[in-house]
């Protein structure tokens, strides 16, 4: 494969599945995915303005780049090759979370589903939620007698789902930056 080959030293730390690393502050997820890609996610607390308050622009790539290189400047050369050997656009994806419970006044012909009813941290739990509303409020509508009794018994489902679930993941974006999450040598990886 082309990756293996062009960036051998982060195909061999991330391997067949993924690499996480954290500081407590600052963390690092490397992810194997299709099509010969591996894609990084960087995570801090950072204001939501941060681009703009470090005087970059969303699409100066190499600017932020450098700006993140600063930050993660006491982390090992591994670890810093995810930041320089990016063969893409940076994208910024603020990690939100809807308040705990979420809910709202019925209304007879809408509804929520996925994210715009339950957003929470990216934990690997939202995409299975919003698949099984989705099938819950399709088999709702093929079975209730109106559209109003349908979204009625999918959100008497959905909603204390939802809410069991915000309850679980909220602030478990802190478990991102966790230094207890790396069961490895954490020296090894994050120092050289």
């Amino acid at each position: 494969m082309a990756l293996d080959n062009q960036h051998a030293g982060i195909a061999a730390l991330v391997g067949q599945g993924s690499a996480p690393a954290a500081d407590g502050d600052r963390g690092m997820f490397a992810q194997r995915n299709g099509g010969d890609h591996i894609r990084t996610y960087i995570i801090r607390r950072v204001p939501l303005d941060w681009i703009a308050a470090a005087g970059l622009s969303p699409h100066d790539t190499g600017g932020i780049r450098d700006h993140l290189l600063e930050e993660y400047a006491a982390w090992g050369p591994a670890m810093q090759q995810m930041i320089t050997d990016n063969d893409g656009p940076f994208v910024n994806r603020p990690i939100m979370a809807l308040p705990v419970p979420h809910t709202w006044q019925h209304n007879p012909t809408v509804t929520l589903l996925g994210d715009a009813a339950h957003l929470a941290p990216p934990l690997g739990v939202g995409v299975n939620l919003a698949l099984l509303d989705a099938c819950e409020l399709a088999l709702a509508l093929a079975k209730a007698p109106t559209v109003d009794k349908a979204i009625s018994a999918y959100e008497a489902t959905m909603l204390p789902r939802s809410a069991d679930w915000q309850k679980r993941l909220e602030n478990g974006a802190e478990g991102l930056l966790s230094a207890d999450m790396f069961d490895g040598d954490e020296d090894e990886v994050l120092k050289g």
